[in-house]
């Protein structure tokens, strides 16, 4: 795993490289960790897909650590990204850059070591993948090419990067088979749509990543958008 630090306070990029080694040592993980105290620095050695995680301050000398995180976005990359900054100004904005989360300093390693198990988590539930019978023939679908499913003429339609796989079981079969991974919200009946897929929240629905829009029901339409934000922002 690559991971990639930029704050150009070295103070704070020191205790959040060692707090960030430590953390996977004791899981027996390897990473390989780059340290930046500029974005300039940063973006001289940059190739898009290069770090799987990397931490940003926001209120850098050079730049706007919200500019490097929008300019990340614009090239394609899907990095986890983490906000690790002096103030929560941000916070709200960080949802346009789908930001994995948005920690304050000083830096608590108590909630640092949350964040990073729940990314772990997320890594693994990309690794996911359910089987379903499709024209009469066993199909693998992972669970991160999936963007929504519904039902269409009593069978279940997964939306994936692939194209539309129909498979005839039920809707409540479906949601068994998807029933311990957290990243599956409820949008209306017989509708679910993989949360790791939403680039923002609109007024009528959920914007995907490949540009579609998931409409949600009206009634409960509040309560579904704090959920996905639960689920964005849990720590």
């Amino acid at each position: 795993m690559k991971i990639a630090i930029i704050d150009d306070v070295q103070l704070d990029l020191d205790i959040l490289s060692s707090a960030t080694r430590e953390y996977y040592a004791a899981r027996q993980l390897e990473i390989q960790l780059y340290t930046f105290r500029t974005p300039d620095a940063f973006w001289q050695t940059y190739t898009p897909g290069r770090y799987d995680l990397i931490f940003l301050d926001i209120y850098m000398d050079q730049s706007n650590g919200m500019d490097v995180a929008l300019r990340l976005r614009e090239k394609g990359d899907s990095c986890s990204l983490i906000f690790v900054t002096s103030s929560d100004a941000f916070a709200v904005a960080s949802y346009d850059v789908q930001a994995a989360y948005y920690l304050l300093k000083p830096l608590d390693t108590a909630k640092l070591t949350k964040v990073l198990d729940s990314i772990q988590i997320k890594n693994a539930q990309d690794m996911r993948y359910i089987e379903v019978i499709c024209d009469r023939t066993p199909v693998r679908v992972p669970i991160k090419t999936i963007l929504y499913a519904d039902t269409y003429h009593n069978a279940v339609q997964l939306h994936t990067d692939a194209g539309v796989l129909r498979t005839y079981l039920t809707f409540q079969k479906f949601e068994e088979m998807i029933l311990d991974l957290p990243c599956f919200l409820s949008c209306y009946r017989g509708c679910l749509v993989n949360m790791d897929r939403i680039h923002k929240a609109l007024e009528e629905g959920f914007l995907l990543d490949n540009e579609e829009i998931v409409q949600i029901r009206k009634r409960g339409a509040n309560a579904i958008k704090k959920e996905y934000l639960n689920y964005l922002f849990t720590c």
